[in-house]
């Protein structure tokens, strides 16, 4: 998706977004759509909603990760200096 411009206008708990996308795949987009019922808007919220959650996902297990080594550094400070001090 090729995005140009990005324009927001605000409605109640909905928010009107115009952007600017490739033609071709927007057409190749709405015919697929038009096999189930679908709107372009449900298929953007689809969107935006997984990868909003594959982020937070992503995030915070690299998180848990870079917690569990912080872990792991304190843990072998902590027996280097008592290491020092005997």
């Amino acid at each position: 998706m090729k995005t140009k411009a990005i324009t927001i206008k605000k409605t109640r708990n909905k928010i009107r977004v115009n952007i600017s996308v490739d033609k071709e795949l927007l057409d190749k987009a709405r015919g697929k759509l038009q096999l189930f019922g679908g709107k372009l808007s449900t298929l953007f919220n689809a969107y935006l909603s997984d990868f909003v959650s594959s982020i937070d996902k992503n995030y915070n297990e690299n998180q848990k990760f870079v917690n569990e080594k912080l872990k792991e550094l304190e843990e072998k400070i902590k027996k280097i200096e008592k290491d020092k001090k005997t």
